[in-house]
């Protein structure tokens, strides 16, 4: 009798480890940058995820470009590296995540309200990433994807001040 106790204690032990308690059902991730910037955008999730950035341009702090992943945690680090082609500079730069800051906002998002009196309240978790104009790098997490809603929260969670190297813009660059 015993034994079976140990074991079904066991399996339940086992069970509560397997599984994730930082996984949050969907998280948006976006990318802004300084107003007027040209740049292009690779982001790196603790060595081994590298969702998809791309070419950014405007608006500090708002989720121009985005993707949606289901399943997703919260990094523990990113590796971040943007060429700046109005600059001419390649940026890399490295930080840690404030993760269980981060947890505790995406599990109690406050409700919005848009500017027509819609109140929405089953929000996703948005991780916006900022790139600025002097190689700064934020990431914050906030309950909607840009300026203007009542409610909007905008909190960091990480950040970093990049190296940088000049490069060359070359026509083939662009072909």
């Amino acid at each position: 009798m015993i034994n079976k106790l140990y074991i079904i204690l066991l399996l339940v032990i086992l069970l509560c480890s397997c599984s994730s308690r930082t996984e949050l059902e969907k998280l948006h991730i976006a990318i802004s940058a300084y107003e007027k910037s040209d740049l292009m955008v690779k982001l790196i999730f603790d060595d081994r995820f590298s969702p998809p950035a791309g070419s950014i341009g405007c608006c500090w702090g708002n989720a121009n470009a985005n993707g949606t992943f289901w399943g997703a945690e919260i990094p523990h680090k990113v590796k971040a590296e943007w060429w700046d082609y109005k600059q001419g500079r390649h940026y890399k730069a490295e930080f840690s995540v404030q993760r269980d800051k981060a947890y505790k906002i995406a599990k109690n998002l406050p409700s919005i309200t848009f500017h027509t009196g819609e109140i929405k309240e089953d929000l996703v978790p948005q991780i916006i990433f900022g790139f600025g104009e002097k190689g700064e790098v934020k990431m914050w997490i906030s309950n909607a994807p840009f300026d203007g809603v009542e409610g909007r929260i905008l909190e960091e969670i990480g950040s970093a001040q990049a190296t940088w190297e000049p490069f060359e813009l070359a026509d083939e660059m662009f072909n």
